[in-house]
């Protein structure tokens, strides 16, 4: 298993995301925790900027899984966005007897 701690940057103001510690080897199942805890934090400073539109965001990452950013698109419109730039950490998680 591996351990990532993830760093949220700015968005408007200030760094509303708290730090997010996850532990798991599925791929989707980080992308998937990045967004469910940070969303909720983003959604009225999105609003407050006039865009509460791009909270219905995903997250997304380098391969190497050492940084990543939300990004909204409205594929209709052809618009779109990347913000709150985030920095990955991992460390693997040993298992007791190992």
């Amino acid at each position: 298993m591996t351990t990532y701690t993830v760093e949220f940057g700015h968005l408007g103001e200030g760094r509303p995301v708290p730090d997010l510690t996850v532990t798991t080897d599925d791929v989707n199942e980080f992308h998937r925790a990045v967004a469910e805890h940070a969303i909720p934090y983003m959604r009225p400073v999105l609003a407050e900027m006039g865009q509460p539109e791009a909270a219905d965001c995903f997250f997304q990452t380098n391969k190497e899984l050492t940084m990543g950013q939300f990004v909204w698109l409205d594929l209709v419109a052809r618009k779109g966005a990347r913000f709150c730039a985030a920095r990955i950490t991992a460390a693997e998680v040993r298992k007791a007897g190992e």
